[in-house]
This record gives structure tokens, sequence and C-alpha cells, in this order.
């Protein structure tokens, strides 16, 4: 996205997402700290938080299990944004 989001124009950025089809269909199962207490982390931004998971789980050497749930997902899902990170990058 070329645009820039202000920080109280959130509506905005949802429905950006939604065109992009990056809208997270159910951004409140994510319970991160990270996406719950800052404003960079957007857990509305599926990209993003797909992003993050694989990133803890590879960088910060987070278990699929930990990781999955903290992000609101099965580990099924894990796995497959694990696969297509992996075979075509974000």
């Amino acid at each position: 996205m070329d645009k820039k989001f202000p920080a109280n124009d959130a509506d905005s950025k949802k429905a950006a997402l939604r065109a992009a089809g990056a809208l997270h269909p159910n951004p409140k199962a994510v319970r991160d700290e990270a996406f719950l207490q800052g404003e960079f982390f957007d857990p509305n931004d599926l990209v993003q938080v797909k992003y993050e998971m694989l990133r803890r789980h590879r960088q910060e050497q987070k278990s699929v299990a930990e990781v999955a749930r903290t992000f609101g997902t099965s580990r099924q899902a894990f796995y497959s944004a694990k696969a297509l990170f992996d075979s075509q990058g974000i």
C-alpha cells in the first residue's frame, strides 16, 4: 500500500486491507503482546500477523504450538503460512 494512515484513521486502513485481501477475519484471536500494546502491530493486518508469527518461531525459538496459540491460529495454518513464505516470500 502506498497510502499512509493516521493513527486515528482505523476505518480507512481496514478498508484498504479488505481491498487488498489482507484483512484478518478474526483479529480478536491474536493475543500476542506486541499486537495488544502498540500502534505499529495491527491485529487487523493478516500479512503482518502471519509474518510476525513466523518470525517469533524462527528468531525467538518459540514452539509452533505456542505461536499458533498466541496468534490465534492452528498449527496446520502455521505450517501452511510457513510453506508459502519459504517458497514465495512475503
